[in-house]
């Protein structure tokens, strides 16, 4: 065979090896495997109309057809015509309306209970059965947060999977500046614990994100910096707001962030994240604390993905596990401790 392909180095045995190497093995996972089933049933049934259609969903797929992203004021709603985040998110809706309404809501409804589940592990099918309760007549306050936000085709549970991710890798933090932005204060973490080069590599990332959006469309960053202007003061909401004011809940984020870097806690990133979001209705913050208590346990299995990243050689992209080293207290020690992040 060595003699057929020219390459004396290269046999079968060797193919085979590398290819399976490269092999993807499903492991079982009840809960997983659960979700995506779930996932993709609830999505046929909105794309049949047996379920209704998913409001934020369908606000996200029609900003990419849109040509008035931006009210005056953001108590103004018109059948997702309107959309409140910066303009990456309208302009990968344009990049994806070739494939269709439906094929859009499919994959995103798929990816919402998969990150659903990766937030929430071995809770996310006893959270599901809770969001059920008010079909069958029992009222718990605040249950339909949680299968809520995925029926709405809310990003909430992809943002709080990307802040675990992001912790280990920063670039991510950009994902959150230019969505819902108040989240990405997370990135704060690195700031607090003298990581300077994920903290150099978040605000890069954050750079070039809004950079090449920018140079796509000045237009309408002009017009989302005006509306931010018109509305800083969040009054007059579409919906009761959560009590507690952004300016303080933004403060308590951030003090929450440097007790955390210093004390070696990780889970402070998703609740200090999800209690940053700027319009905060309801108890929406609780998907981000879902995935907090992922990080608190610490022990938790690593995905499927994480264990193929790991076999063919790549970076882990698993929650981070709690056994980072703590920032030394005296000033000698903490000078060689940050020079050793840079390792």
């Amino acid at each position: 065979m060595a003699e057929l392909t020219g390459n004396p180095g290269w046999n079968v045995g060797d193919a085979r090896a590398r290819s399976k190497r490269l092999t993807l093995p499903w492991r079982r996972d009840l809960h997983r495997d659960a979700m995506l089933v779930i996932g993709l049933l609830v999505a046929i049934a909105q794309v049949t109309r047996i379920l209704p259609t998913p409001g934020d969903a369908q606000a996200y797929w029609l900003a990419g057809t849109s040509s008035e992203l931006y009210p005056d004021r953001w108590s103004q709603l018109d059948g997702g015509q309107f959309l409140f985040y910066p303009p990456p998110v309208a302009q990968i809706s344009t990049l994806l309306q070739p494939i269709g309404w439906s094929a859009f809501l499919m994959g995103w409804t798929i990816l919402i209970f998969a990150c659903f589940w990766y937030c929430a592990g071995r809770w996310s099918l006893p959270l599901v059965a809770i969001g059920l309760l008010p079909v069958v007549g029992i009222h718990v306050p605040y249950v339909e947060t949680f299968l809520g936000y995925a029926l709405l085709g809310n990003m909430q549970w992809i943002l709080a999977a990307l802040v675990i991710v992001s912790i280990r890798h920063s670039a991510g933090w950009a994902g959150l500046v230019v969505t819902k932005t108040g989240p990405a204060i997370g990135g704060l973490w690195h700031v607090f614990r003298g990581e300077w080069r994920a903290a150099g590599v978040a605000a890069a990332s954050t750079i070039a994100v809004v950079a090449v959006s920018f140079g796509f469309a000045p237009h309408l960053w002009t017009d989302w910096i005006a509306f931010a202007i018109r509305n800083y003061d969040l009054s007059d909401p579409p919906q009761p707001l959560f009590p507690i004011p952004f300016g303080l809940r933004l403060a308590i984020a951030a003090i929450l962030l440097l007790w955390g870097a210093r004390t070696n806690r990780a889970w402070t990133v998703p609740i200090a994240a999800g209690w940053a979001i700027p319009a905060l209705y309801g108890m929406a913050f609780l998907p981000f604390w879902i995935a907090a208590s992922r990080l608190r346990r610490g022990t938790a299995a690593r995905s499927h993905l994480d264990s193929v990243i790991r076999r063919i050689g790549m970076t882990s992209f698993a929650p981070p596990q709690l056994e980072l080293e703590p920032v030394p207290t005296s000033r000698s020690r903490r000078r060689t401790y940050f020079r050793s992040l840079g390792d």
